[in-house]
This record gives C-alpha cells, sequence and structure tokens, in this order.
C-alpha cells in the first residue's frame, strides 16, 4: 500500500478533450487516472451532495481527469504532484490545472467522483437514468475519439442529460442513460441504441464490457464484438461440459434478448403499499424509492443509521438492501 498521496486535477472544455490527454497523462505514472463530466457536478448540486468539494473547482471546464500519484512520504507525493503539474501546464490543450496534496482535500475530490453513480441515477426533474451501456471500454489512445462519438450517439437519440465518468487509465467508461423501459416505443429505441453503441465501441477496436462483464444486458450483442463464428465455438465448446444448458444459460451460448427480463417492462405494475413512511423523496410512492437503488452499496453499514435489520444481524450480502434489488436492466 502506497503510504502517502496527492492529486492532480484537470479540467477541460467537452469530455473527448479530457480523453485526449489521456496518453500523455500516463507517461508520467499515474497511480490512478480517473475522469467526470460536468454533468456528474450538476447531478451532485442538485441532490445537495458534495457542495464543499464542488466548491473547489475552477470555474469554465466541462470535463475533468482526476490524476493521482503516490510516493513513501507526504512530501515525496506532493513534490510528484507539482512536477506533473508543471509539465501540464505545457499541454497544448490548455486544462486548468489544480493540486490537492492535504488529505481531506484529496478525501473530497475522490468523493465528487465516486459519487457518481448514485448521483446520475435519479435527478430530481430529470427521467430515471439507467444502466445497460455501463462499462464500454476501449484503449487510452482512442478514448478521446471514443468519448465524442459516444456522446455524438447521445444527442442523436435524445440522451444528452446521460453523463459520463470512469476509469480513463484503463479506457473504461461508465454512464447513466434516461431510456424509457416501460413502453413499447422506449424498449425499441433501447434497443436501437445498444446495437449502435456496441458497433461504436468495436469500431474503435474496443469492448462491450470492460470491467463487469456481459451477461444477460449484452450477450445478445456478442456477435457484433466476436463475429458468429466465434460465438458458435464458444457454444460448442460448452456444451462439452455442460451438454443440457444448465450452466449460466442464456449468456454466450444462445442468449436472452437484452429486452428479453427488463426489471420494468411495458407490464410493469408495481404493487401500490400503504406504508407508515411519507418518502417524500419519491412522491410518497415505494416503489419509486425502491427503483433509486443502484445496488452501489452505500447503505450498507454494521451498525447506525438506516440499514435492513436482516443485514445488521446475518451479515450476509444477500440479506443488504441491495442484495434483495435486481438492477433495472
Amino acid at each position: 500500500m502506497v503510504p502517502a498521496r496527492a492529486i492532480v486535477l484537470l479540467g477541460y472544455p467537452d469530455s473527448g478533450s479530457s480523453g485526449d490527454d489521456v496518453p500523455v497523462v500516463l507517461k508520467s505514472g499515474p497511480m490512478a487516472l480517473e475522469g467526470f463530466d460536468s454533468l456528474v457536478i450538476s447531478y451532485q448540486q442538485a441532490k445537495g451532495l458534495n457542495l464543499e468539494a464542488i466548491e473547489q473547482l475552477p470555474d469554465g471546464p466541462q470535463a475533468w481527469l482526476l490524476v493521482q500519484f503516490g510516493a513513501d512520504t507526504p512530501d515525496e507525493a506532493a513534490e510528484a504532484a507539482r512536477s506533473f503539474a508543471q509539465d501540464a501546464h505545457g499541454f497544448p490543450s490548455q486544462p486548468t490545472v489544480t493540486v490537492f496534496d492535504g488529505v481531506a482535500a484529496q478525501e473530497q475530490m475522490w468523493q465528487l467522483r465516486e459519487a457518481a453513480l448514485g448521483a446520475t441515477a435519479q435527478v430530481p426533474g430529470l427521467p430515471n437514468m439507467w444502466s445497460g451501456w455501463e462499462d464500454s471500454a476501449v484503449a487510452p489512445e482512442k478514448i478521446g475519439d471514443y468519448l465524442r462519438g459516444l456522446r455524438a450517439l447521445y444527442a442523436e437519440f435524445g440522451f444528452e442529460a446521460a453523463s459520463l465518468y470512469g476509469h480513463y487509465g484503463q479506457g473504461c467508461i461508465h454512464t447513466r442513460i434516461p431510456f424509457d423501459l416501460v413502453t413499447a416505443a422506449g424498449i425499441g429505441t433501447f434497443r436501437q441504441f445498444m446495437e449502435r453503441a456496441a458497433r461504436l465501441v468495436v469500431s474503435y477496436g474496443g469492448s462491450l464490457s470492460g470491467e463487469h462483464g456481459d451477461g444477460q444486458s449484452r450477450a445478445e450483442l456478442l456477435p457484433i464484438m466476436y463475429g458468429p463464428e466465434l460465438i458458435q465455438a464458444f457454444a460448442q465448446f460448452k456444451a462439452i461440459f455442460d451438454p443440457e444448458n444448465r450452466m449460466n444459460p442464456g449468456k454466450m451460448a444462445a442468449p436472452y434478448r437484452i429486452d428479453e427480463n427488463l426489471r420494468l417492462g411495458t407490464d410493469y405494475e408495481p404493487l401500490q403499499l400503504a406504508t407508515h413512511f411519507a418518502f417524500p423523496h419519491d412522491e410518497g410512492s415505494f416503489d419509486k424509492a425502491v427503483l433509486r437503488c443502484v445496488g452501489v452499496g452505500k447503505c450498507r453499514r454494521h451498525e447506525g443509521g438506516v440499514m435492513c435489520p436482516s443485514y445488521m444481524v446475518t451479515r450476509e450480502e444477500e440479506d443488504s438492501t441491495p442484495g434483495k434489488i435486481p438492477p433495472a436492466v
């Protein structure tokens, strides 16, 4: 474990520009390189999250790279960060450059990035945001062009509210998108977008999933990346060990459709329960409160606060709140 760390935050006019600088930043050997856009920040503001940290961001940028350096002592970590910051001032892209070497300030900057999933899922005044195209990845040297292509695809489908963030040093992109998953037309648009997005990332030599795996949410699209012949070979190889298709069915071989087992869907009619609690942030609706769970586990705790009592007793993940709620897509 690296005992001391320091952060340099680079600001850019758009996500594509921040992605363009990823290769040159990586040459400096950071221990972490994360990215996020201004929507991630504005949605945190809308929810009243990390406001003190947001105040420390420079005015103007619409996208950021969070670059972390490590060393044996705080002075060495700070010196590595300052040396990189000096180099960054000379980048042709002319990013804003801010050094954070204090422990508290660094923690605040990380909170901005770590809050991205929870902050961008359900934003007041906006349609619910869903995953679906979560976790695509390209080589770091192609991330700038891919981010521009993805943002253009969002605009084409009317998904301008979709945020972008992720592990840019590894070329892995996370996102939340305002899919309509309860009408036939909306689900049709979801299918069309997913196919177009798959072809987009493959056009850059990338992967439909760079971190969390394919599963049901992308298995139907895998022939776009691997080709039908290789998919058939996968199926034949699996059949050698699993002739009755009992092991993890509906994934790589003979996959379910990406819209076949949606948590929502056109027949989504949740039971309306009379509850003791008012759920004021969810229009008094328990089922809307349930939909706000994105499975990130921030509610998981062993004492104090609000937490499912069964988990407090068993300490088993299946008894936790996110363990009981399946993903939407």
